[in-house]
């Protein structure tokens, strides 16, 4: 899977229960979790603020992708 990431957006990174992991942006967000055959509590998504790694709750994740005008299609 080839992902571009966008200068200026902010960055997402997928890691899997089985060490599978991927960098994104939120464009991607979805296609990244469908290609990692993620589950629902198996997986965890962290961005990237002030050059450090926090892992995103449900709650943000949504206020995220309403932000983005996108529509989340993976359970967190």
């Amino acid at each position: 899977m080839n992902i571009t990431l966008k200068e200026g957006n902010r960055v997402y990174q997928v890691t899997t229960s089985t060490g599978k992991q991927i960098f994104c942006n939120i464009d991607d967000l979805n296609k990244v979790v469908k290609y990692l055959g993620c589950r629902e509590g198996y997986f965890k998504i962290y961005h990237f603020w002030n050059n450090k790694a926090q892992r995103l709750t449900r709650k943000a994740l949504d206020e995220l992708f309403e932000g983005a005008q996108l529509k989340k299609e993976f359970y967190y």
